[in-house]
């Protein structure tokens, strides 16, 4: 018990330091109680220990160490019962995984950390919680999700905890709306108004009156300062404030002087200093600037900030008018969008692993399954197109099988795949196919009756399972998507935009498999695709 005593105090130093801006003397004090705490085999200080290191490394924009070790704590902590200790590491989790362009990772993370908060009285960690939920949505551009979450954090720290700043989550919502309207001016090819993101300014600098700058967490004073007036300085920028960008940009500073290490806002500082070039009308000054952005973005680990910056890059091409500059720069976007679904897919290898560790104790099934429902949902439900995920079609098929040969027999069906979608996405860029996927879902969706199934299989294909429904019926009802898609106006998303679907329909036969009826409905699918291409 000693030495479990002096550890928790080595942490409080630890934290205190971080709380200082002394990272080192964080560092070096977790990794003493780490080495202690896995030589006696203690979890729960080793997972303490690590969710330390986490933040110490998220600081020091060593973002994969930092999620490494907040997965592993999340894991160690999650065994100690340790609650509140894993709602912290989860929000760290959540955190480093969005960055690092892991979205799913990082809002099943910061759901699980807003469930427990919420169903095991933690209030103190609620806003904390919404607020990496926010987060997580903001860098997987599910920017109406992401504005309720931060609003939501804002919102309990004003009515619950009146002493504490609310500053994290305001400033993270006016973030918010730097990135949506630079997504809005690459798909609109003009800048949006930024009336709202000089509200959301005036209300981080009413709070700043009120209570100073101190942000969510402790030790985070020059990253909020440094934060305000990058948020500032964009506003400045897009409303042609050339004079009040530069005195932003100017007060930026205190960042590159305090922290040696690169860091995500020294890509945003790259960034602000783009758009003030651009607003000046120096384009080639402002291209160079946006690069360096990506540069520092990427040296800082911060993958989604990178991937945002190809966007500036390619609106700024498009801007100068240099269309064979921009198909390169999101040509590298696709590229680098690649390379992250790689990434993601092997740490949610690793994830599942010390899942499946962590829910082996039955107490711990028993305690998931009380704050089961929401997540439930969640992992059911496509992140981008918000209908029925595989998952959720292959319960569904397994559920018609159950039923017995009377349910399954008379079966109908349909397999969808989007006609060219490559070249949608080569041409149009993967902010467009992105839409174009979550338009075909609605229109699928509302061509259908309410007891047949849509779902996304994976990519551009679709799957309906069709109710009780006569083949003919699930005929009709396949002439009326190939319809919908056809005569949709896609000239809103994105101008010589088209777009068209393939669809195999097939009916089950008696005794036969599911799996055989998905193979004969992909076959006639691709014989649909063949006729439209004849």
């Amino acid at each position: 018990m000693t030495g479990q005593n002096e550890d928790d105090a080595a942490l409080l130093r630890a934290h205190e330091a971080l709380a200082r801006g002394d990272v080192e003397l964080a560092t070096d004090l977790a990794r003493q109680v780490l080495k202690l705490a896995q030589a006696r085999r203690d979890p729960l200080h080793e997972g303490r220990a690590l969710a330390c290191l986490a933040d110490c490394d998220r600081q020091m924009s060593r973002l994969r160490r930092a999620f490494g070790n907040s997965q592993s704590a999340v894991h160690l902590l999650r065994m100690a019962q340790d609650l509140s200790g894993e709602v912290m590491a989860l929000t760290t989790l959540s955190h480093t995984a969005a960055s690092l362009g892991r979205s799913d990772e990082a809002v099943e993370s910061a759901l699980i950390a807003v469930s427990l908060s919420e169903r095991m009285a933690l209030s103190h960690l609620q806003p904390l919680a919404h607020n990496y939920l926010g987060t997580a949505f903001l860098w997987g551009r599910d920017f109406v999700r992401a504005e309720a979450a931060l609003e939501r954090s804002a919102d309990l720290l004003h009515a619950d905890q009146p002493g504490t700043s609310p500053l994290q989550p305001l400033l993270n919502l006016a973030f918010l709306e730097i990135c949506r309207c630079a997504v809005l001016r690459f798909e609109q090819g003009a800048t949006p108004s930024v009336d709202k993101l000089k509200a959301r300014l005036a209300d981080c600098a009413d709070i700043i009156d009120r209570h100073g700058d101190e942000g969510l967490l402790p030790g985070l004073v020059v990253t909020t300062r440094t934060l305000n007036h990058v948020l500032n300085g964009m506003a400045a920028a897009w409303a042609g404030e050339i004079d009040r960008a530069s005195s932003q940009l100017m007060s930026c500073d205190a960042w590159e002087v305090r922290h040696s290490r690169t860091s995500w806002l020294t890509a945003l500082r790259r960034w602000l200093e783009s758009e003030a070039a651009a607003a000046c009308g120096d384009m080639g000054l402002a291209v160079d600037l946006a690069r360096e952005m990506i540069a520092a973005a990427v040296q800082a680990e911060h993958e989604e900030l990178a991937c945002l910056g190809h966007v500036v890059v390619a609106t700024l091409e498009r801007r100068r008018g240099d269309s064979r500059a921009e198909a390169d720069e999101l040509r590298r976007l696709r590229q680098r969008e690649q390379i992250l679904r790689l990434e993601a897919l092997d740490s949610r290898d690793r994830a599942a692993a010390w899942q499946l560790q962590a829910r082996a104790s039955a107490d711990q099934i028993q305690r998931l399954a009380s704050r089961s429902q929401m997540l439930e949902q969640m992992s059911l439900e496509d992140s981008l197109t918000r209908i029925p995920n595989r998952r959720a079609l292959e319960r569904r098929l397994m559920a018609r099988m159950a039923a017995g040969t009377a349910a399954a027999a008379g079966t109908c069906v349909a397999l969808i795949d989007v006609d060219r979608f490559k070249h949608i996405n080569d041409s149009f860029s993967h902010l467009v196919g992105d839409e174009v996927l979550k338009v075909v879902a609605q229109l699928l969706a509302g061509a259908v009756r309410a007891e047949d199934f849509v779902a996304r299989l994976a990519g551009d294909e679709f799957v309906v399972l069709f109710g009780q429904s006569l083949l003919s019926a699930a005929e009709q009802a396949c002439t009326r998507m190939k319809t919908a898609i056809r005569d949709h106006d896609w000239q809103t998303i994105a101008p010589g935009l088209q777009v068209s679907i393939s669809v195999g329909l097939d009916q089950a036969r008696a005794g036969e498999s599911m799996q055989a009826l998905l193979a004969r409905s992909d076959s006639r699918m691709y014989a649909d695709k063949r006729r439209s291409r004849a």
